[in-house]
């Protein structure tokens, strides 16, 4: 009850840097107003998660969101920008894992100095809640994150990030703690097209999946006691996610994550990516789950 009275209040402070303005004329209201809508779908290897191979589940994905953003300016170098966002996930060949997102952000910048190539250094903090078609998964998240950020050409940029996750689930298995680090890179080749990279590294709680048969021998030692060990000290469950009786389970791991993406923008409204990502988990007893994804993208800004 605590977390959902922080998570309540946190969304009301959001809703009022989004709706509230000391000017009350509506119209100005409106111009300050930002609303983005993106649709994506994306082929993903492994979404499943799994350190069996010949087990894995690949599968399309389907994501839409639509966010709402205002900014206000507190002082020539200080920006305070609030947000709110609906967003959902479907897979149709594994619909036990369809969720829908409440989200609301809060972030401050700062820049030093003037013109575009200044350094920006921006604070963000947001809360969310999940409802996932799997009531165990369901429950609020909590996020904060830095970033300092450059241009070191009129068309090249640079940034540096770091960000904590706490998700608090209905069912053990799917609690998260974790906190990440990566770069990012941003090439705007012209006024249509832009390419941009990232890498990082995220440390902290992940949730994988078995089949029961492959899970079972782990469990009972099948695969020896380092792994019999681990196991059996880790939350656990059977949720079908991706198949009957296949099981989710929360361990420690490492990940390694990386993504290129190549974007057209039709105009300052509409705009396409596409994007290529990967990531290689490895747990605590160095067993690995890699996982990759080709994906396509149109967002459309009112």
């Amino acid at each position: 009850m605590k977390r959902h009275r922080l998570g309540l209040l946190f969304c009301s402070l959001i809703l009022l840097v989004v709706s509230g303005r000391s000017d009350p004329r509506t119209s100005d209201w409106l111009e300050s107003l930002h609303l983005t809508a993106t649709g994506s779908v994306a082929q993903v290897d492994n979404l499943s998660r799994t350190s069996y191979e010949p087990t894995r589940k690949d599968a399309t994905t389907y994501e839409f969101s639509v966010s709402s953003t205002q900014p206000r300016q507190l002082t020539r170098n200080l920006l305070l920008t609030g947000s709110a966002e609906v967003s959902s996930l479907s897979v149709s060949e594994y619909d036990l894992t369809d969720q829908v997102r409440f989200s609301g952000r809060l972030a401050l910048q700062r820049k030093f100095g003037l013109g575009p190539q200044a350094t920006v250094l921006k604070f963000s903090a947001g809360t969310s809640y999940k409802s996932a078609r799997f009531a165990g998964d369901r429950g609020w998240t909590t996020e904060a994150s830095g970033q300092v950020s450059k241009r070191i050409l009129a068309n090249v940029r640079l940034a540096a990030n770091a960000g904590f996750l706490e998700h608090s689930a209905r069912s053990a298995t799917f609690d998260l703690n974790q906190h990440s680090f990566s770069v990012d890179a941003q090439w705007d080749i012209d006024d249509h097209w832009t390419l941009s990279a990232s890498a990082g590294r995220l440390s902290g709680d992940i949730v994988a999946n078995a089949a029961w048969a492959v899970w079972a021998q782990a469990i009972s030692g099948g695969f020896g006691p380092t792994v019999s060990n681990y196991y059996n000290a880790r939350p656990w469950t059977v949720t079908h996610l991706y198949g009957p009786n296949w099981v989710s389970y929360n361990v420690e791991a490492d990940v390694d994550f990386w993504s290129i993406s190549l974007g057209y923008a039709f105009n300052d409204r509409t705009s396409v990516e596409v994007r290529r990502s990967g990531a290689y988990v490895v747990n605590r007893i160095g067993i690995t789950y890699p996982t990759d994804s080709w994906g396509l993208s149109l967002t459309h800004r009112f």
